[in-house]
């Protein structure tokens, strides 16, 4: 019974090692790729860079309720 368990642990603790090489080593090749795309493709952009970014629309959101405290 306690192999087992010392068993499952190990297991966990090792594909948790596991998953998290594999999300650097695959993370840093895409996000490298993404830094140099969004770069050059900023450069040739121009004037259109420099433009702030569009609101959201808060059409969909809900009314603000103000909750008061009632003392009993």
């Amino acid at each position: 019974m306690f192999a087992g368990l010392i068993r499952t642990l190990l297991s966990i603790v090792g594909v948790w090692f596991i998953w998290r090489w594999l999300d650097r080593v695959v993370g840093r090749g895409s996000s490298s790729r993404f830094s140099q795309t969004s770069s050059s493709s900023s450069t040739h952009r121009g004037p259109q860079a420099s433009q702030s970014p569009k609101r959201p629309d808060d059409s969909k959101e809900g009314e603000y309720v103000d909750f008061e405290e009632l003392n009993d």
